[in-house]
């Protein structure tokens, strides 16, 4: 008896223990089934019904989205701030040329127009980033695509000089490719210096290339690379053989004013065509769930608007710019 007290002595003892009430099991039971609880909660519940059907490899976070798959960062924002104010500046100063050399009061408001349009793309972008942001992804994704195209008109610029070297001269092509856009009666005769050619005519002439270049995937890319590669090899062997004649100099200064925006305008439409053209390979081989998404769609409308702006410019600084330049830097 005394030695049972002293094994209790200094130590509490439960009432349950004194009762002999069960109220211990129901104590340790209630503690277990708590921890039980507590540790579940900790841990996320799936449904197995919720992964049946679901892609083994989803599409990308930017294609579930109308907007970008993130904001644009600051160095984003900036670099199209600067690109789209660049271009808008250009088109001003293209516009005030025209009205001070060629008193063309409507092609100078055109060109003014332009330049309107594409400040309010900068302003637009820096009110809402998230208009640079659609740009940018679209560059993004489109990227290879237009490099790899600038690449086919390099090679065909190649194949073009390689051919005059050959003693194949390409200009009697040309020449009946201008006849066939003007008519022989609108021809310049004997002592014209030059086509009196507008922005309008070169729209006009310009966009259905690039749109061609774009539907070109239809024809499993045949159409783009016909295009860039031919055009690569005309402008070739064109340069190489007026080059030997009027100098190469002249000729830079003929192609390049307009050039750097045309040409890449044009890489720009090739690199959406190709771009299509492997979402349709993604989608046949089973590795994308969908070929059109709304994001898809709004990224790459967005993309090629902005290059035909540019296109647009091109036509203006060929019209009415290129000459110009070109016979301040040689007196042609």
């Amino acid at each position: 008896m005394n030695g049972n007290r002293d094994e209790h002595d200094g130590q509490p003892t439960r009432a349950s223990e004194r009762d002999g009430s069960p109220a211990a099991d129901r104590s340790d039971s209630d503690s277990l089934g708590r921890g039980r609880d507590e540790s579940t909660a900790e841990q996320p519940t799936v449904d197995p019904r919720d992964t049946e059907g679901a892609p083994s490899s989803p599409e990308p976070h930017t294609d579930r989205g109308i907007g970008p798959s993130e904001p644009p960062d600051s160095g984003t924002i900036r670099n199209w701030t600067g690109l789209t104010v660049a271009l808008a500046i250009i088109a001003f100063a293209t516009a005030a040329t025209i009205l001070a050399a060629y008193d063309a009061a409507t092609a100078a408001a055109g060109a003014a127009v332009l330049g309107a349009g594409l400040g309010a793309i900068a302003l637009a972008g820096r009110a809402r980033p998230s208009v640079f942001g659609v740009l940018d992804d679209a560059w993004a994704e489109h990227r290879l695509y237009t490099w790899f195209s600038a690449g086919l008109f390099v090679f065909g610029a190649a194949v073009g000089a390689a051919l005059y070297a050959a003693g194949i001269d390409l200009t009697e092509l040309f020449l009946e490719m201008i006849m066939e856009e003007f008519g022989e009666d609108e021809l310049p005769g004997d002592g014209e210096a030059s086509f009196d050619l507008s922005a309008t005519f070169f729209i006009v002439n310009n966009t259905p290339p690039f749109l061609a270049a774009i539907a070109g995937a239809l024809t499993l890319g045949f159409v783009t690379l016909l295009i860039m590669v031919f055009n690569g090899v005309l402008v070739g062997n064109l340069v190489a053989v007026t080059g030997t004649e009027v100098g190469v100099g002249v000729i830079i200064a003929l192609i390049v004013p307009h050039g750097i925006f045309e040409l890449p305008a044009l890489f720009i439409a090739a690199g959406v065509g190709f771009r299509f053209l492997h979402r349709v390979g993604e989608r046949i081989a089973g590795s994308r769930s969908a070929l059109f998404t709304k994001a898809y769609l709004v990224r790459t409308t967005a993309l090629v608007g902005f290059a035909w702006l540019i296109l647009v410019l091109a036509a203006f600084v060929e019209a009415y710019i290129t000459f110009l330049i070109a016979d301040a830097l040689f007196a042609i």
